[in-house]
């Protein structure tokens, strides 16, 4: 699949995200300019607060660059989303978060220099976008006691190995102590009800491949996924961490799943619970909405060589 080149870039750095301060503003505006001009393309850097993140992506949205590239964290990937929805222009990701689920779906190399050049002749497609109480969202949602306890402390940018390790550290202290969900799914006539400890919403599902990130099985198949753990034990915690490596999670019958489009989400005695929202924690009142937006962002997915690739 051939894309025609794209010659002129508007790039947004988020400058006070974490992995961005590690890494050096400079230091990786050097390297995005060195292998885009190396290949005859035109750059413009805007390096931003979080306060001017969103009048700047709205200008470069309207503006004359044949694609816009965000780069930070969470939040950052998060207001890209909600700006480029529905807009013609492409959107590109780069992989400057910490676990860059985003960047990772689309198929963005991890290499920030390989990621630079795939920027130029990579195909753009269409993603669904999760609506979650009016706000937009690419990967996934995560209700119960890890956005609860990581609300109250300090977010880590390191190494995603290391962050891996520790939420997983984090789940297998808290899970048995923690109380649980009383948990509300309605779409249409259909009431769904669980006793959970930690819920996920994904965006489209996942691949039971071996690994600890979870690879998308789809950019735009028309729903999400809902997992819902009714382990109730550090024990069946762990047993199921290590199916979901070893690309087994299907076989976990305490780990349930169903597909949905629009879901109402309640929880029994609870005005606001903490959410997170590809990364983001926020507490947001119950009940709230969980809705897929087909097709609603146009990205730049070095996946689809690969995968048209494989077809042939």
């Amino acid at each position: 699949m051939d894309s025609p080149p794209r010659r002129k870039f508007s790039i947004i750095l988020n400058r006070e995200s974490g992995t961005l301060r590690r890494l050096g503003v400079e230091s990786v505006e050097a390297d995005l300019r060195q292998v885009l001009e190396g290949m005859g393309c035109e750059v413009e850097f805007h390096t931003v607060t979080g306060k001017q993140l969103k009048a700047t992506l709205e200008k470069a949205r309207d503006g004359t660059a044949d694609a816009v590239v965000v780069g930070g964290g969470d939040g950052t990937v998060a207001a890209a989303a909600n700006a480029f929805a529905r807009h013609a222009k492409p959107l590109g990701l780069l992989p400057l978060g910490t676990f860059n689920l985003a960047a990772r779906d689309v198929g963005m190399p991890l290499d920030l220099k390989e990621a630079a050049a795939a920027l130029v002749t990579a195909p753009v497609t269409e993603t669904d976008l999760l609506d979650v109480a009016g706000e937009l969202y690419l990967c996934m949602v995560v209700m119960g006691f890890y956005p609860a306890l990581a609300m109250a402390k300090e977010e880590y940018h390191g190494s995603w190995i290391v962050k891996s390790i520790r939420t997983f550290w984090t789940a297998l202290s808290s899970v048995a102590t923690f109380p649980p969900l009383y948990l509300c799914l309605q779409e249409g006539e259909q009431v769904l009800r669980y006793r959970t400890r930690i819920a996920l919403m994904a965006n489209n599902d996942y691949e039971d491949l071996f690994g600890i990130i979870p690879k998308r099985r789809s950019l735009n198949a028309g729903y999400f996924t809902v997992y819902v753990s009714t382990h109730s034990s550090q024990v069946g915690l762990m047993r199921s961490f290590f199916a979901w490596v070893q690309g087994r999670w299907k076989q976990d019958k305490e780990l349930q799943s169903i597909h949905a489009t629009d879901l109402e989400v309640r929880v029994t005695r609870k005005r606001r619970v903490p959410v997170m929202m590809d990364g983001e924690i926020k507490k947001i009142a119950v009940p709230f909405r969980i809705k897929l937006v087909p097709k609603a962002l146009r990205v730049i997915a070095p996946r689809l060589l690969t995968e048209t690739s494989a077809e042939e």
